[in-house]
């Protein structure tokens, strides 16, 4: 229990600070762990990872408020842009689930670029955190599935 905890905070924490790797972390959790469950310790990395970016997504949300952000959205084209990108997420929430789920099962485009747009475009707050709670959860457990077999 302790092991989920610490790697549910550990999540939160990588989620936002790059230099906290959570692929080095969950392999040797998982590596050194007795009990090996690589899907629950995915589970957990990817719920502590998804709750880190929630920050990320509401932050972004209110960006527009920022003095440096009005500025460079001050220009009729900018806004435009905008509107035409969140009406696309906010009519096709099955596309946009799709994408971030990608982005979230094989970091293409970065999830943390994910979550900045998702905010920023008022993408369904439920649709980002699902499909990066699902694609997240399968990047780990394929991860250490490999870890798995360097070291058993």
């Amino acid at each position: 229990m302790k092991l989920l905890l610490l790697t549910l905070g550990f999540g939160i924490v990588s989620s936002s600070i790059p230099i906290f790797n959570m692929e080095a972390y969950i392999s040797v959790a998982y590596a050194t762990n007795g009990d090996r469950n690589a899907f629950v310790l995915a589970a957990v990395a990817s719920l502590g990872q998804n709750i880190g970016k929630l920050a990320w997504y509401y932050g972004s949300r209110s960006a527009a408020g920022v003095p440096f952000m009005r500025k460079r959205m001050n220009s009729p084209k900018r806004q435009a842009q905008l509107a035409r990108w969140q009406a696309t997420v906010e009519g096709r929430p099955v596309l946009s689930g799709a994408l971030n789920f990608v982005s979230a099962a094989v970091g293409f485009p970065p999830f943390f670029v994910m979550a900045v747009l998702a905010g920023t475009l008022r993408m369904n707050v439920c649709v980002f955190f699902v499909t990066g709670l699902v694609g997240r959860t399968l990047f780990f457990w394929a991860w250490l599935l490999g870890v798995g077999l360097l070291v058993h």
